[in-house]
């Protein structure tokens, strides 16, 4: 018999069209939407860059270069000394290296134009470029001096951005750090007399052993998007089921059931695993078409489980909402549950946006919702964490489940209240 009202569930479902494009359709769309919307909001996107930038030298670094050189020859110092610090200043040609070293890393990214200083006014009011660098005039014999020894303060590197293409930009203002931070490796390698080629031989070195343990993989926002549409909008399913069941009270299909000798325990079971089985049917459906689109894919053994124990939840959510209407004869608490208590518990579990960065707090609470755990599950699987990491809210699911069905079997009225 259960089967039968599984059955009957699911006719009904087929009949409806508009509910189902409601539960189908709908999420797919908001997935589609969202994660194009907000792509980059999410810490696990890549933008996409293209930035022009001029880059203006006032003088060229081979005569700062040279005349740093005959400034050491003109000195009266040991040529142990001299000769180390004139094949260092040799080997640190900095604009070469951030034009040649700094900048090639992310050539495919940023175009690097040289201009004339006497076109700096007109490039500046061009609005293609991204940024104009001005390399001072002086500033490779002045760092050499001031690196080397020690003598005066080096000229900083002018950036001038523009506000329209903020992104590139804060690119090329990164790129130009990084080369700050090189600088700051060859005066550290000239106080201490290594060789910069040497040191920085040994750093690539090095940064080669690296390896990353136990690092979580990013999250894009056609992942994050797919998890957070799936678990708010498998919620309304419960709401369906619900109002599918007080219709069949109001036409008296219930009451003919009843009559029938079939137990109200049998259609209270029924309802339960129509609303589990028709939940997890959602939820395959919209995380396939997100792996089919965005190759959004998992381990399948803990998102089987993952997604069974969220279906269970639905479920429960079915049975609870469908004896409160029929104790009430109401529909009140269906519409109260499917217009307000969603938005607010998707808010809360972070379908929208991930707002436990906000606080801990927050984070906290979201994850004792049946959608902010799930999601909460969805994303530790889509990072790679350990099957382990999701047991707590695996935990929590099952208990919430179990808590509904409890409440829901007080809450449904005894034949005689019917």
């Amino acid at each position: 018999m259960i089967w039968e009202i599984i059955k009957k569930q699911g006719i009904v479902f087929m009949r409806n069209k508009q509910q189902l494009f409601l539960l189908l359709m709908l999420p797919i769309i908001l997935i589609s939407i969202l994660s194009a919307s907000l792509s980059g909001f999410i810490s696990g996107d890549t933008v996409e860059i293209e930035a022009k930038v001029a880059l203006i030298e006032n003088r060229h670094e081979a005569e700062q270069i040279e005349k740093f050189v005959q400034e050491l020859e003109s000195r009266e110092l040991p040529e142990e000394i001299k000769i180390p610090l004139i094949h260092t200043a040799r080997n640190l040609p900095f604009v070469e290296l951030l034009k040649e070293d700094a900048f090639k890393e992310v050539s495919n990214m940023i175009e690097v134009v040289e201009v004339a200083p006497e076109e700096k006014t007109t490039i500046l009011a061009n609005d293609t470029y991204t940024a104009v660098i001005e390399i001072p005039d002086n500033f490779t014999y002045d760092t050499l001096m001031s690196v080397l020894l020690n003598e005066g303060e080096p000229h900083s590197i002018n950036i001038y951005e523009n506000e329209a293409k903020e992104i590139g930009a804060r690119a090329v203002k990164s790129v130009v750090e990084a080369f700050q931070e090189q600088l700051t490796m060859s005066q550290y390698a000239a106080t201490n007399q290594i060789d910069p080629v040497v040191l920085e031989a040994d750093a690539e070195q090095a940064i080669g052993t690296i390896e990353s343990i136990g690092q979580s993989e990013p999250i894009n926002s056609q992942e994050y998007y797919t998890i957070g549409m799936a678990v708010m909008n498998v919620l309304y399913l419960a709401t369906a089921i619900g109002s599918f069941a007080f219709l069949e009270k109001q036409s008296q299909v219930f009451n003919r059931v009843i009559l029938s000798n079939v137990s109200r325990w049998t259609y209270f079971t029924g309802i339960f695993a129509s609303g589990s089985l028709f939940a997890c049917i959602q939820l395959l459906i919209i995380f396939g078409f997100s792996w089919m689109i965005y190759g959004v894919a998992w381990p399948v053994s803990p998102f089987i489980i993952v997604t069974i124990f969220l279906s269970m939840a639905v479920g429960g959510l079915s049975t609870l909402l469908t004896a409160i209407s029929y104790r009430m004869n109401s529909e009140s608490v269906i519409n109260f549950f499917s217009t307000i208590l969603i938005a607010f518990l998707a808010l809360l579990g972070g379908s929208f946006f991930p707002i436990g960065e906000i606080s801990n707090v927050i984070q906290w609470v979201g994850d004792f919702t049946p959608n902010g755990a799930s999601m909460s599950a969805y994303l530790a699987l889509l990072r790679g964490d350990e099957f382990i990491q999701i047991i707590p809210h695996l935990s929590f699911l099952l208990i919430f489940t179990a808590i509904l069905l409890l409440v829901a079997v007080f809450s449904f009225p005894k034949r005689g209240q019917i």
